[in-house]
Parts: C-alpha cells; structure tokens; sequence
C-alpha cells in the first residue's frame, strides 16, 4: 500500500488488517476504550487506547507491547461491515 493507513482513512477508504475491514469511526478522534490503527515505520497497528496523554501529544495503548504514537499518527476505526 502507498498510501499512509491514517491518509487513507481519512479519505473515506477502507483498510484491511488481519483479515478485517476498518473503516474511519466518527471524525477519527481516539479516546480512552477506542479501537484505533495507528501507524509509524513499521505499518498500521491495530490498537486500543488506555488512555490519551494530551500533555505530551500521545496515545498510551492498553497492549503493553506497544509503544505510545503521537496523536497524529492515529485514527479511530469502526469494522467496515460488507452489504
């Protein structure tokens, strides 16, 4: 894909991951309990927020093997259910 995962849902496109199909969820605000895909260098995580640490710009995610992305770099995401 050549296009950045958050870009992408951003546009309105939908995003496979493992399988799934997202799609941006509201206006792609993450808050604390949220499913979110945040990428970086290493591809799209899917993610969900323990908690928004808006004071230093990052989201703290609940899985403990992943590190905290800046705010930008994260988008809230809804499964894209196929009619």
């Amino acid at each position: 894909m050549n296009i950045k995962a958050q870009v992408a849902l951003r546009r309105g496109e939908t995003l496979e991951l493992d399988g799934i199909l997202f799609k941006m969820d509201g206006d792609g605000t993450v808050r604390e309990g949220d499913l979110y895909i945040a990428e970086r260098n290493s591809g799209p995580k899917l993610l969900t927020a323990k908690r928004i640490d808006i004071e230093n710009g990052w989201i703290v995610p609940v899985d403990r093997y992943a590190y905290p992305y800046n705010i930008g770099e994260c988008v809230k995401v809804k499964e894209a259910r196929q009619s």
